[in-house]
This record gives structure tokens, C-alpha cells and sequence, in this order.
């Protein structure tokens, strides 16, 4: 039985050596990593990121995620620049620590495969599924600017600030009247 370590602004996890992911036990494999990504093999300053197209856990950052290895885990066998991948990461100081065997999935013609000593392969559809039933997310970045967040001035500001001052001008009206019906 492993402890739960908590220190302070650091979230708690099962397995605080090195990450835990297992397709039987999803929901403690979903709590034990920060991030779920769905994304390509990058190279970054050098190094090998994870160029996101969308997450399944964690928040949502446009660029690249650097993997970082400093780690005495079992890590995983980097796949070549361009192979897309699932992949569930923890955050570290500087990055995202480089995944463990059963945390990378290499996606090939729709199928998802990981390494390790219990490899499975089973369709993508199914793994992203299976991961989106426990962590409740499917967050896709903004394709450009124009698809974030924004207020629209001429479809939504304008109508409601006219709505606002008609329904004010009907109440000071209203309160008028009902002055001169009854002043006290």
C-alpha cells in the first residue's frame, strides 16, 4: 500500500515516485498525472515535446510541452518526430517529466499502442473514450486568435445595453406615474 504524500501546493497522487498508468485502474492513473494529451512528437531547443492537438485531463496550453529527463523511473522510448501519440504527463519545474512505458501510446493507422512489460494495443477511439469517461474533458486549442474567447460588440453589448436602457426608461415612467397616484 503506498502512501498519499501531501506537502503544501503539492497535489496529492498514489504514487508519488513515478507515475502510475494503468487502463484497469483509470481513475487512479487519471489523478496521478497532470496532464492527458493527445499530440505530436516534436523537437524542441533539442529536446523532445509533445506538440498538442487535445487534452484529456489538465489545463489547456497552446505550444509545445517539453519533456524533461531527470527521472529514475522506468521512462519510455521516445517515438520519431511526427508519430502522434497519447500521453499522460506530471508537471515538473521545468517542463513535463519525460512518460513512463505505460503512459505513451503511439497511434498508427487508428490503433493505440504502449510499451512496457503488459503492452496493450487497442483502438484509439476506445482509449481517448475510455480516458474522457473518467477525466469528463476533451479540450481542443483555439485554431487562431479569432477563436478564443472574445465579446461581440455589435451582437450581444449593443442589443443588451438598448434593452437595459428601455427597460430603465418603462421603470422611471412607471415610478412616475405612481408618484402622482400616490405621493407618500
Amino acid at each position: 500500500m503506498t502512501a498519499l504524500a501531501l506537502a503544501p501546493g503539492a497535489p496529492a497522487r498514489a504514487h508519488d515516485d513515478c507515475p502510475h498508468f494503468d487502463l484497469d485502474d483509470l481513475l487512479a492513473s487519471v489523478e496521478d498525472v497532470d496532464v492527458i494529451v493527445i499530440g505530436r512528437v516534436v523537437t524542441l531547443d533539442g529536446a523532445p515535446a509533445i506538440d498538442p492537438e487535445a487534452y484529456l485531463r489538465g489545463s489547456a496550453v497552446a505550444g509545445p510541452l517539453p519533456l524533461i529527463d531527470d527521472s529514475d523511473c522506468d521512462l519510455a522510448a521516445i517515438p520519431a518526430e511526427g508519430a502522434r501519440v497519447v500521453v499522460a504527463l506530471r508537471r515538473e519545474a521545468r517542463g513535463f517529466q519525460w512518460p513512463i512505458p505505460a503512459a505513451l501510446f503511439v497511434v498508427e493507422n487508428g490503433a493505440a499502442a504502449n510499451g512496457g512489460s503488459n503492452a496493450v494495443e487497442l483502438p484509439e477511439d476506445e482509449l481517448v473514450s475510455r480516458i474522457r469517461e473518467v477525466s469528463g474533458q476533451y479540450a481542443v486549442l483555439a485554431a487562431d486568435p479569432s477563436e478564443g474567447a472574445s465579446i461581440d460588440w455589435a451582437r450581444v453589448v449593443v442589443p443588451v445595453a438598448l434593452a437595459a436602457a428601455v427597460i430603465l426608461a418603462i421603470a422611471l415612467v412607471l415610478l412616475r406615474i405612481w408618484h402622482r397616484i400616490e405621493p407618500e
